[in-house]
């Protein structure tokens, strides 16, 4: 099934509030009452509310938002059936309430304790992660595609001459938050890109992996979440965080605890990294999330040394 496209990349055509939110779950999971709702806050496509301190509830934003819940649930079933321990918490699933009138579906999930990483002053600290996210990484895309419940990369994640001429424009978009210096590399980067077709995929991915979708707990990485873009791609798609979010030395190791990898891949995460984080960029500076910008601009850094 192909995703949709919306015409604004952040509106909500199907907001929940946190009284609405409230009163859905009550009414669908009556065991759960009194139900104590605290808002989590609200990523691209879903937004998100702890429930009880137990668990989280994911409610899609728009149409966008519902496609990734269908993959996201999938794909951590599966996980779960699995038995797939990677050394990082994921979300399990717990609840899944269809549709009510115009409403989406929404489920809820086991609740990670602690912060989005990108809410984190230090833009260095997964460095102390860089093994730990090599084997995480290996195991995940070692799992047999044959009983992951995932869809092929219809989106073409690592496609260049799909996404080259609308990366010019999200790039043009940020210009005005990106330093100066970092926005002529970033520039001259894509100007140099070369256009290639999406290459074939063969493993089982998260398909997001970025700084909005990281655990912290007591100032280390604890939890990966936001499996909406799970898929059977290639590896490079998970394995540009190395680029995200490591400098050259420390991403040696991140490598070197995944395994040998050709220049091809390193090429791939790499283009992934600089997409990825200019669109974390252009979002922060739509949005005047600074803690995004913090993380998007420290990402583009990296990911173009």
């Amino acid at each position: 099934m192909k995703r949709v496209i919306d015409l604004n990349p952040w509106e909500a055509t199907h907001p929940v509030s946190q009284e609405k939110a409230k009163e859905k779950i009550e009414r669908a999971f009556p065991h759960l009452q009194p139900v104590q709702v605290r808002p989590c806050g609200s990523g691209f496509d879903h937004t998100v509310y702890e429930v009880n301190g137990e668990f989280v509830f994911r409610f899609p934003r728009r149409q966008l938002g519902y496609e990734a819940m269908q993959f996201e649930n999938r794909m951590l079933r599966s996980l779960v059936k699995l038995r797939f321990n990677g050394g990082f918490e994921y979300p399990r699933p717990v609840f899944y309430k269809e549709s009510e009138s115009e409403d989406y579906p929404y489920v809820g999930f086991s609740n990670i304790k602690g912060r989005v990483l990108t809410e984190k002053t230090d833009t260095d600290l997964l460095h102390q992660h860089a093994e730990e996210l090599g084997a995480f990484l290996k195991n995940l895309h070692a799992l047999p595609v044959d009983q992951v419940d995932a869809d092929p990369d219809h989106l073409h994640r690592l496609s260049s001459k799909l996404r080259k001429k609308h990366f010019y424009e999200i790039a043009k978009e940020s210009a005005s938050v990106i330093p100066e210096p970092l926005y002529e590399k970033l520039k001259q980067y894509i100007e140099q890109l070369e256009e290639w077709e999406n290459p074939a995929g063969t493993v089982p991915l998260h398909g997001d992996l970025h700084p909005k979708n990281m655990i912290v707990r007591d100032g280390r990485l604890v939890g990966i979440i936001d499996w909406g873009d799970a898929h059977i791609g290639h590896p490079a798609a998970d394995l540009s965080i190395g680029f995200a979010c490591m400098s050259k030395a420390v991403r040696a190791e991140f490598f070197e605890a995944y395994g040998d990898i050709d220049a091809r891949t390193e090429e791939l995460a790499r283009f992934k990294a600089v997409f990825i984080m200019t669109v974390l960029v252009r979002y922060a500076a739509n949005t005047n999330d600074e803690d995004v910008l913090r993380w998007g601009l420290a990402g583009l850094e990296k990911s173009l040394e």
